[in-house]
């Protein structure tokens, strides 16, 4: 096995691990608050300032990345590094500032209506984690440059490692601090967790080495970084902007625990999102970006190509063992101390609506990168910006007819067209990919798929494994699952199959 090869497992298993650590975040929100109206506040609140940090985390690495191919090659990529930490560092703590001081009248008017402002420590709770958040937005931009640059030079599980520090934080303070400050403890240790993993890329680097200090920001340079980073950022924002929308509705339909049942759930079937489509995008995006460095596009179709493959052979599966398994799922990684039976069905209702949005925001991270690469990102900032318009409607209809599943509904239905809108787009730029390829593996794929829920929903419905205990539930169903799976992507020799079976393999693997 090759260095690329390892390096990707390594990455791959790190992702796991972050995720793994994110979930343990989310449980022990939901076993020490529940649905209560704390929760609601707090999940309310801070989807107002995670629009911006996700602008910056993201959408930095995505911008950053082949803009320090292209002066790196010049032999200038420290010296560009050091102008976007310089600027990045002033612009976020200005924003983070503004932030701060508007933090009431932002919640105010963006939940005129809720339940949780009602109650004096609600909107106490509500206040002080949009000020804790925008105050962390200056390590967090910091921080976004350095994960694009390790991942320019392939150090993925550095990145992933640094941004796991976080989430370890958060837990920290939770379960300590909790007694003390409430739900409040969650938004100081994401705080404390960004001071960490800045101070961890301060001693790799050495503070020596960290930027040039004597360097003087070359304003020119930095404005054509933004004037490329910008619109990436508002496009990766415009997942989260849709998510500060479904919450807006949420909030106004009333009833404690709506908000926050609608975010566990959203989190729940994120999980195979954030796992597979981050990794194989991650992955991916530095062999499209040297192939179109080298001009060699026919690389880059590969690249996406076989992106979107190893997605669809790792997430539909995933997606379709959530599905005929979501309540033992809800049950197992959710329903302990504040949470209780009645959130877990209504988080299970919501979690089931939302797998549309999961597989097709996946499939869109990779059609991102292409975008990206070609440094094509406002052709993804227009579309975002239709699909907030279209969400704008599609929650207000689906709220009135449906209620709280009508906003999951919703989710999947404006995922599904912005994912139609992006790849068709982005097909048109780059003269197409191969048809036969995709279509005749994701055909593999689905019938392997459609096969192994038949077998799940069959083995759950006309057994007694249904009684048993939520995780022998799920391992006893899943894991035969899995070896159903593979088998008929072995029998039809698939081309993913092919490529992980062959002996040694190779740097192009994936491409």
């Amino acid at each position: 096995m090759n260095k690329f090869k390892i390096a990707s497992v390594i990455f791959l298993l790190s992702t796991f691990v972050l995720k793994f650590s994110s979930m343990i975040r989310d449980l022990v929100i939901a076993g020490m608050f529940g649905d209560s109206y704390h929760a609601d506040a707090y999940i309310a609140a801070m989807t107002i300032p995670n629009a911006l940090i996700l602008f910056l985390l993201t959408g930095m690495k995505d911008a950053f990345l082949p803009s320090y191919y292209k002066y790196d090659a010049l032999g200038k990529g420290e010296a560009h590094l050091t102008n976007i930490i310089k600027g990045t560092a002033l612009i976020s703590l200005a924003v983070g500032a503004v932030g701060m001081l508007l933090a009431s009248p932002l919640i105010r008017i963006i939940y005129p209506n809720s339940d949780f402002i009602q109650y004096s420590d609600g909107m106490q709770v509500a206040v002080w984690t949009v000020v804790i958040y925008f105050a962390s937005l200056f390590f967090v931009g910091i921080n976004a440059v350095y994960e694009g640059y390790f991942d320019a030079h392939r150090k993925f599980s550095f990145s992933v490692f640094s941004q796991t520090s976080v989430v370890l934080s958060t837990i920290v303070f939770a379960l300590v601090f909790h007694s003390k400050w409430g739900i409040l403890a969650v938004p100081i240790g994401y705080f404390v967790g960004t001071i960490i993993s800045f101070l961890i890329k301060v001693v790799y680097r050495t503070p020596k080495k960290f930027i040039n200090w004597k360097q003087k920001m070359d304003l020119p340079e930095i404005k054509e970084f933004y004037g490329i980073f910008w619109p990436v950022g508002l496009t990766i924002a415009v997942g989260q902007i849709n998510l500060l929308v479904n919450t807006f509705f949420a909030a106004r339909l009333g009833g404690e625990g709506v908000v926050a049942n609608l975010n566990y759930a959203f989190r729940l079937i994120n999980i195979p999102q954030a796992i597979f489509a981050v990794t194989i995008a991650t992955i991916v995006f530095p062999i499209i970006a040297k192939a179109k460095a080298d001009n060699n596009m026919l690389d880059f179709r590969k690249g996406i190509e076989k992106g979107l493959l190893y997605l669809l052979v790792f997430l539909t599966p995933a997606l379709a063992g959530m599905w005929v398994l979501m309540n033992e799922l809800v049950t197992l990684v959710y329903e302990r101390g504040a949470f209780t039976a009645s959130a877990t069905a209504m988080t299970s209702s919501f979690a089931v609506l939302y797998i549309g949005s999961t597989f097709f925001y996946s499939i869109q991270a990779i059609i991102a990168k292409g975008f990206y690469t070609l440094e094509k990102g406002h052709y993804m900032m227009r579309i975002g910006i239709i699909s907030i318009f279209l969400n704008v409607i599609s929650n207000w209809i689906f709220s009135i007819f449906y209620g709280a599943e009508g906003i999951a509904l919703s989710a999947s239905i404006v995922a599904f067209l912005y994912s139609a809108i992006t790849f068709t787009t982005l097909w048109k730029l780059i003269g197409g990919l191969d048809k036969i390829y995709l279509v005749k593996n994701t055909i593999q794929v689905m019938i392997a798929t459609v096969i192994m829920t038949i077998g799940l929903s069959i083995a759950d419905t006309y057994t007694d494994i249904a009684e048993l205990p939520p995780l022998l539930h799920i391992l006893t169903i899943a894991l035969p699952g899995v070896f159903v799976y593979f088998i008929v992507l072995m029998l039809f020799r698939n081309e993913f199959v092919k490529t992980i079976l062959s002996k040694g393999g190779n740097s192009s693997s994936i491409q």
